[in-house]
């Protein structure tokens, strides 16, 4: 919980000095969306940074999982997931006027760290497994968050978003097919959990996966 606690708040502080140091990278709300504040592509911009940094213990983590489980740590699960976590407890403090379904996936974060940690991230728990999957083929998608952090610019960097967009919606299209289907491997022929916690977790999971799909919706729709 150190980490979680102390991530959150450097994510919270990282916010507030962009803010306000260089406001000028971050225009203020756009005619197209009343959503797009500076608040909002502050937050997306750390976050994307952030998780391209989880990348590299996230790599590291994935192989471990496929080729030497026996070596994974519940410390280094830990780790990675309290910072990806943190990023979103700490945009909820800093940027709660966003998007429903992605306030939504917000708290859901929250709920399966919090679940990893009751569970002491034991790996052969699927959920826990599923969970730990989930948080590192996010982290690969960080770029979507650097996308929305350049939404609805000036006509100056209009051809910036195009590109990136293209870029993003590529990639997270690619992860989230990848994500839905191990989820549903790992869901459908657990034998560590029961029925109930199958079906709890599906439902859970579906909440992000909505938020997913409206982001794909978003990004194809540019």
């Amino acid at each position: 919980m150190y980490i979680y606690t102390a991530s959150t708040v450097i994510f919270y502080l990282s916010y507030l000095g962009l803010d306000k140091y260089f406001p000028e990278y971050f225009p203020d709300s756009s005619k197209e969306s009343r959503l797009v504040t500076r608040e909002y592509r502050i937050v997306n911009f750390v976050k994307g940074s952030a998780l391209a940094g989880l990348t590299i213990p996230g790599t590291q983590f994935l192989y471990l999982l496929t080729f030497c489980p026996e070596l994974l740590s519940a410390g280094m699960m830990n780790s990675i997931g309290a910072v990806y976590v943190a990023t979103d407890l700490s945009a909820i403090a800093y940027n709660p006027s966003c998007h429903r379904s992605t306030l939504i996936h917000h708290i859901v974060v929250q709920f399966f760290y919090y679940y990893c940690y009751y569970c002491n991230f034991n790996i052969e728990n699927e959920i826990v497994k599923g969970i730990g999957i989930y948080c590192i083929l996010s982290a690969y998608a960080g770029i979507v968050n650097m996308r929305l952090a350049l939404r609805c610019p000036s006509e100056k960097y209009k051809a910036l978003e195009g590109y990136v967009n293209e870029v993003s919606i590529f990639i997270y299209i690619t992860v989230s097919v990848i994500n839905w289907i191990v989820q549903s491997y790992l869901i459908i022929g657990a034998v560590y959990i029961g029925m109930l916690q199958r079906l709890l977790y599906a439902g859970t999971l579906a909440m992000t996966v909505n938020d997913d799909l409206f982001l794909i919706k978003y990004l194809r729709n540019f």
